[in-house]
């Protein structure tokens, strides 16, 4: 087995094996045993009813329409979730049709094929498969030759669709598919130059758009000297989307983007290795693969929330059946431990049908690795070690105190000019018994100002005073990859954690900041976490650290409650240190709804001071 990325063969070698091995894709077709055999399974049962039953009352509907308006409203308003809304509705309702049909029973496969093959068709006339958002110098908000994220997925559940469905797929529709993916995706990837700007990028967009348009030509195309001259690029593309990890495997895209952009690169290696007899890999003799497999696993919390800094989101569960995949070809008990724990709670609670990304290949990969039911049944959600990752300078420890609650407790050193980065250096976060306390923000609403430079920083999401981080002067963290904290002790013990990291560059000289230490101990039976800020300022000034949580706040005397679901946390100013303010922070949420946290200043007793100490305690009541 060759690593494409170590060691890639020559034009007419890669079109030589492509040919010998030609007529493999990924999935098996309409009425294949495999089919039948997943759609037995009672874990893939209990998502398939309701499933279909929504299905089938969308059956009849034409989808919702993308108009012209729609396209063009984010060159206009700046709002993405206009438009992203209704084709992301679309793509979900075809692959209910798709999964319906091709797991169903007779009765349900009669009545909905025709409402499939009508949403092929009408999904197949959109004019342009790219969101406006990223061609957002086109006033129309179309380009039908630009290839984005998702029109890069599009055409790679098109590709899936073809090769399922072949057999049913009207012969001028299936060749209509065929040129479009050919012209837009694969003779454009292989030809333009210079090459798209995401073939450069050490970040999700890289393995995502990758995956989407060599996945697809992987599939159905039979001109092996075009697949041929794909790889050949991508050999010398997805290295730079590896190069965006640490050695330790981590990335501070979080767990939530590496599920995106790791687990789509590894889902093109499965696509890869299958099509070629396992003559072709991604991951073959990469012992950084397996590394950055266990990274985001390692970021999970419990009761499906993450480790979310930055743009990531607070809940979600990874993919389990990206974990299955993983563990399999990576021979890791642990990853396969955590995919059997996901589907188990899929089982018990469902599967949301109408968030992102639940589409055809969703769920077609969902329903092949299911294990088998009684395997489900009996798997727990494996405890993940305490770990401290070097490379990107974040701890993840866990602990249980006397009484029993379950503490997660996580903390970041690292710079502001992360991958989808917050000025956040020092931030921290805490769990109590599977609900979040004390919190990041994480991804807000995405709009045009959220992802300018000249506005991001204004939203409470990005900027420090959205963070558990301190406030020198009046002054917040400054964005660019100079201002960067550095981790002086990451101990981590069975019973304590001390985490210590130096945030004195992480601020604008106007601070006049000389230094800044941060000491985070979280000791785990006691069920303590201590956060001491010691400042030293070249004049005297003001100094501040924030706390942020999304829970409700009250008083207590000089002590602020914050009440969770099964405790109440008591957060106790240290010696010398006051809570001067709790203070509410609206912002919109990813889905634009009105969100808000709670945001807790504290300051020396004694100010201005050209030194001094802030802290504070978090203990259950």
């Amino acid at each position: 087995m060759i690593n494409l990325l170590h060691a890639t063969p020559s034009g007419s070698e890669l079109a030589a094996m492509l040919a010998a091995t030609a007529g493999r894709p990924a999935l098996p077709p309409f009425g294949d045993p495999a089919w039948s055999t997943a759609a037995a399974n009672l874990v893939v049962a209990s998502w398939l009813a309701p499933l279909t039953a929504l299905a089938n009352t969308e059956a009849d509907d034409p989808l919702p329409p993308l108009t012209d308006a729609l396209y063009a409203d984010f060159f206009k308003t700046g709002e993405r979730l206009p438009f992203e809304k209704v084709y992301f509705d679309r793509r979900r309702r075809l692959g209910r049709a798709a999964i319906a049909v091709l797991l169903g029973d007779h009765a349900t496969r009669t009545r909905l094929l025709p409402s499939f093959l009508r949403k092929l068709g009408e999904i197949m006339d959109e004019s342009s498969w790219t969101i406006p958002a990223h061609v957002w110098t086109e006033p129309t908000g179309k380009n039908p030759l630009h290839i984005d994220l998702f029109a890069a997925e599009t055409a790679n559940n098109y590709a899936d669709l073809l090769v399922v469905f072949s057999s049913v797929i009207p012969a001028d529709l299936a060749q209509r598919i065929r040129s479009r993916l050919r012209a837009q995706f694969f003779e454009n990837y292989a030809d333009r130059e210079p090459p798209f700007h995401w073939t450069q990028l050490p970040m999700n967009w890289n393995a995502v758009c990758h995956q989407g348009v060599l996945g697809a030509a992987l599939a159905i195309e039979t001109d092996h000297a075009l697949v041929a001259r794909m790889l050949a690029r991508a050999a010398r593309c997805l290295p730079v989307f590896l190069t965006g990890f640490g050695d330790d495997g981590s990335t501070s895209e979080g767990p939530g983007y590496w599920s995106y952009g790791f687990g789509w690169f590894s889902e093109l290696n499965a696509q890869l290795e299958h099509r070629t007899r396992g003559q072709l890999s991604l991951f073959e003799g990469d012992p950084k693969v397996a590394r950055i497999a266990h990274f985001a696993p390692l970021m999970t919390f419990s009761e499906g929330h993450l480790v979310n800094f930055s743009d990531g989101g607070r809940t979600g569960r990874l993919s389990p059946s990206l974990l299955t995949y993983l563990g399999d070809r990576l021979a890791s008990p642990l990853l396969s431990a955590q995919g059997a724990a996901v589907y188990r709670n899929q089982l018990h609670d469902g599967v949301d049908l109408h968030i992102l990304r639940r589409d055809f290949f969703y769920f077609s990969r969902l329903a092949l690795r299911t294990p088998a039911a009684n395997v489900v049944e009996a798997a727990a959600e494996p405890v993940q070690p305490d770990t401290y990752f070097k490379d990107y300078g974040a701890v993840v420890a866990r602990g249980r105190d006397a009484c029993g609650h379950l503490w997660e407790f996580a903390a970041k050193a690292g710079h502001n000019a992360e991958h989808h980065n917050h000025n956040d250096c020092g931030s921290w976060l805490l769990n109590l018994d599977g609900a979040p306390a004390l919190v990041e923000i994480g991804a807000p609403e995405y709009t045009r100002a959220f992802f300018s430079d000249e506005t991001r920083y204004l939203n409470i999401a990005a900027r420090s005073l959205g963070h558990s981080v301190p406030l020198v002067n009046g002054h917040e963290q400054a964005v660019g990859r100079d201002f960067a904290a550095t981790v002086l002790v990451a101990d981590l013990r069975p019973d304590r954690v001390e985490f210590t990291v130096d945030l004195t560059r992480c601020y604008p000289a106007a601070a006049g900041c000389k230094k800044l230490h941060r000491v985070c101990v979280f000791e785990k039976t006691a069920g303590r976490i201590e956060i001491t800020d010691t400042c030293e300022l070249d004049a005297p000034g003001a100094f501040e650290s924030m706390l942020i949580c999304s829970a409700p706040v009250t008083r207590d005397g000089a002590d602020a409650l914050i009440a969770m679901p099964k405790a109440t946390l008591r957060i106790t100013p240290a010696a010398g240190s006051v809570l001067t303010a709790v203070e509410t922070c609206p912002y919109r949420g990813p889905l634009g709804t009105d969100e808000h946290v709670h945001r807790l200043r504290f300051s020396p007793a004694h100010l201005p001071s050209a030194s001094g100490r802030v802290g504070y305690t978090v203990t259950v009541v």
